[in-house]
C-alpha cells in the first residue's frame, strides 16, 4: 500500500515579521490572485465569498505591516479603472508562490522518504 492511499502531508506557509505578526500567507496570496484575475476588489471579494470590507481591511493591514502598497485602485468606469497589483504586490505574490511550490515539493519528498511504506511493521495487508 502506498502512502497516498493511507496518509498525506499538508503544508501551510506564512511569512511573519520579527515580532511574529503575519505579513503574508495563503489567504493574502489568494486575494492578490483574485484581484489580478478580476481587476476589481468587489469582483475579487465576490469570487472568494468574502465581504468587500473584509478583503479591503486585510489588504490595508498587510500593506501597513509590509511597508509598501500591494494594490492600487483607479476610480471610474473606463479601461483604466479598477484595481491592479503594484509591481511590489505582483513580485510578492509570485515569490510567495515559488516558495510554496518549492516547500511543498521538498516536504513531499521528505514525506515519501520517511513514510514511504505507511503499513505498520509486521502487517500483511
Amino acid at each position: 500500500m502506498t502512502r497516498s492511499s493511507r496518509m498525506r502531508v499538508q503544508l501551510n506557509i506564512w511569512i511573519e515579521n520579527p515580532e511574529g505578526k503575519l505579513l503574508f500567507g495563503e489567504g493574502r496570496h489568494q486575494i492578490l490572485e483574485a484581484i489580478d484575475r478580476h481587476g476589481s476588489l468587489a469582483a475579487a471579494a465576490e469570487a472568494l465569498e468574502m465581504s468587500y470590507r473584509g478583503l479591503w481591511a486585510r489588504m490595508r493591514h498587510s500593506e501597513k505591516r509590509l511597508g509598501f502598497r500591494l494594490i492600487e485602485s483607479h476610480a471610474g468606469r473606463g479601461p483604466d479603472s479598477g484595481t491592479a497589483l503594484t509591481p511590489e504586490g505582483r513580485a510578492l505574490m509570485e515569490r510567495y508562490g515559488r516558495l510554496r511550490r518549492a516547500s511543498t515539493e521538498a516536504t513531499h519528498k521528505a514525506f515519501d522518504r520517511i513514510f514511504g511504506d505507511s503499513r505498520p511493521r509486521g502487517s500483511s495487508d
